[in-house]
């Protein structure tokens, strides 16, 4: 982030200069043939980024878009009138003759509908304004679909990119190390969903010399399986790309999974770069993210998993696709077996003890999902196919980073499991090229395989939740301290402030709390305080109603050193009903020993918050100074708890005022 802030305070404090970009990156692109060059997408995408984070201003942002682009097709439509047919012998149109012919075709097919359909159709976007113009469309007409078309595309556009940026902005709310979390996951599931789109496409230009120079060799073999195999894929075979596409990536994921785990055999212990990337991951841990990881990896365990093939298997054999139902079944069966066996190839140590040498859950989810995947490439005519890799492909893809966010496999042993599941996904991919595909029903197999997918993971996260918590939680260091250490001086020792998850510090610690907060949130609740659940993702919807009284907010979702407060009380202020007080209990890394008990040690904020509205599209609460007789409120609160012995009366600036030690 500190590379980008420089920029995003250069904007902030010269909104003209990006104004200005923002209108010539509009302009230029709806120009005639310049507008193939114009990164436009994502300029004006990170444009509405800039509004959503507060750095631009929405409006003339909206405007300078929208009055380019309709500048822009305006003055190609203008050429078009100017110079009619001659207009595709001209310099630099006459270079591209293909796509002129292309954008003629296209405006002849949609007739007026092409100005506004074509502004989001790549290629024909850049000369569809000039040859409309040159076949002589009326002025009035085409001045009234460009606006109308032009304020569209800069809604799709920019509207996107806001929204992205409100949630960056939430989520630098939350801490510094959550943004670069979900920059990370967005960056890996953008790239995965390009990449799988690719292959979805086949490279159809690229592979027809290439097959039927393999197809040639393998027919002239005396072989009866290499002459079936040459048949297969010829040119001739509409089903040969996806053969050959398979065969690829089954014997490069085959290689790439050969060299890992020999690499893990070979060193009977992880890499550098395993321990590298595992240590960057727990320094990026945070609680809102864990929030949402640990849901995520718990839908790639065996419960969900296997009843997503189940009902894969159910649907096929609904339609009488028996073998391939059976097929299916098989292969499931085979990536356990295998996994389990490979766990066993490496002798069990210290080093590679976590999750073993394979992630099962990335290849269980990796293989039912690629079987998915397979199962609609094989049935589903054009893009459609393309869509559902894509989507099976981010999807696994993020519980892939889950696992290594989380600390429950080596990075090796995530790449072992998704190699593992491409191989198993090619051979299965390229048997039922053999099959007919009338019996899979793509829409309906797609669409059930989802709706159980959604049900068996939302009821398996609601019940085991909580567990999956203490088994993903991250490892703490914690110190101990006996109660005379404690009181003469080592509570010190305990964070002075709130560390955020940047480092940086925030607000004083009031108090310090040991034992059960039971005895503290019952005597603040007789003094007025109103106890508060914890803070979980769902409560961030409260936040959208940009109208909202400061009353219906959850208070802001602070953290201390990567964790959400165990006890939070707030409190309105009487004097002011736009302003509350917080209180909140943060536990510490540490114990005391009181009567051969450990006791945690929860360490006590105390805040004023007020609502404030973001560029009317959510409220969050800010944090205020707070004054001397709210400390007083909360102090009272504290004092006031009965049966409780004072460990130390600190004094001083920076010193919190009570340790108190509660009743057993």
């Amino acid at each position: 982030m500190e590379h980008i802030q420089p920029y995003l305070d250069y904007f902030s404090a010269n909104p003209g200069w990006a104004i200005a970009i923002i209108f010539l990156i509009a302009f230029g692109e709806a120009l005639l043939i310049i507008g193939l060059f114009v990164p436009s997408t994502a300029v004006l995408v990170g444009a509405g980024m800039l509004v959503g984070t507060g750095n631009l201003p929405f409006w003339p942002v909206f405007w300078a878009t929208a009055i380019g682009a309709i500048a822009g097709d305006q003055i190609s439509y203008w050429a078009g009138r100017l110079f009619g047919d001659r207009l595709k012998n001209m310099w630099p149109l006459n270079k591209y003759a293909a796509l002129m012919t292309k954008g003629e075709e296209f405006v002849r097919q949609h007739g007026g509908k092409s100005i506004a359909i074509g502004r989001f159709v790549p290629g024909v976007k850049a000369v569809v304004p000039g040859i409309v113009g040159m076949l002589g469309m009326n002025q009035p007409f085409f001045i009234f679909v460009n606006v109308v078309s032009g304020l569209f595309w800069t809604a799709a556009h920019v509207f996107p990119g806001i929204l992205l940026g409100q949630g960056l902005a939430l989520a630098g709310d939350l801490s510094g190390q959550l943004l670069i979390v979900v920059l990370v996951l967005l960056v890996l599931l953008g790239v995965v969903s390009w990449i799988v789109r690719k292959l979805a496409a086949r490279l159809h230009p690229y592979t027809q010399a290439a097959l039927l120079s393999v197809s040639n060799w393998s027919k002239s073999r005396k072989s009866r399986a290499m002459h079936r195999f040459g048949k297969a894929i010829h040119p001739s075979n509409p089903r040969a790309p996806a053969i050959a596409l398979l065969l690829i990536i089954g014997l490069t994921s085959l290689i790439a999974l050969v060299d890992v785990v020999s690499g893990f055999i070979l060193r009977d212990a992880a890499s550098n770069l395993d321990v590298s990337i595992a240590t960057l991951m727990s320094e990026l841990r945070n609680a809102p993210a864990d929030a949402f990881m640990i849901p995520l990896t718990m839908l790639a365990e065996r419960p969900v998993i296997w009843a997503v093939a189940a009902a894969m298997a159910g649907w096929l054999a609904l339609w009488r696709s028996w073998r391939v139902s059976l097929l299916l079944l098989a292969v499931m069966a085979i990536a356990e077996f295998a996994s389990l066996n490979l766990n066993h190839l490496v002798a069990s140590s210290e080093t590679i003890s976590r999750g073993g040498v394979t992630s099962i859950p990335t290849l269980m989810a990796g293989l039912v999902f690629g079987l998915l995947s397979a199962l609609a490439g094989h049935a589903m005519p054009g893009w459609r196919k393309s869509v559902v890799a894509a989507v099976c492909g981010s999807l696994v893809a993020a519980i892939a980073f889950s696992r290594v966010y989380l600390g429950a496999e080596w990075f090796s042993g995530v790449l072992i499991g998704g190699f593992l599941a491409l191989v198993l996904t090619a051979l299965f991919g390229m048997v039922i090229e053999a099959i007919p595909a009338r019996r899979i029903r793509p829409l309906g197999l797609v669409g059930v395989s989802a709706l159980v997918f959604m049900a068996m993971g939302t009821f398996y996260v609601d019940t085991n939740l909580s567990n999956a918590e203490k088994r993903y939680s991250a490892d703490t260091l914690t110190q101990t301290f006996t109660a005379d250490e404690f009181s003469n001086g080592d509570w010190a020792k305990l964070s002075a402030r709130r560390v955020d998850l940047a480092g940086a510090p925030e607000e004083l610690f009031s108090a310090q709390w040991v034992g059960n907060l039971e005895q503290l949130e019952t005597s603040a609740q007789k003094q007025g305080w109103k106890s508060l659940p914890v803070w979980r993702w769902q409560d961030a919807f409260f936040y959208l109603d940009a109208k909202a009284p400061l009353q219906k907010l959850p208070p802001r979702p602070v953290l201390h050193q990567g964790l959400k407060a165990k006890l939070t009380l707030v409190q309105d202020v009487s004097e002011n009903p736009q302003r509350r007080l917080v209180m909140r209990a943060f536990k510490a890394h540490a114990l005391v020993s009181v009567e051969g008990r450990n006791e945690p040690v929860y360490l006590i904020s105390i805040t004023a918050e007020a609502a404030q509205s973001r560029i009317r599209l959510y409220a969050m609460p800010k944090t205020l100074q707070l004054e001397a007789n709210e400390l007083q409120i909360a102090a009272t609160a504290i004092n006031s708890v009965p049966d409780v012995r004072r460990l130390a009366e600190p004094k001083g600036p920076g010193k919190p005022f009570a340790v108190i030690l509660a009743k057993p």
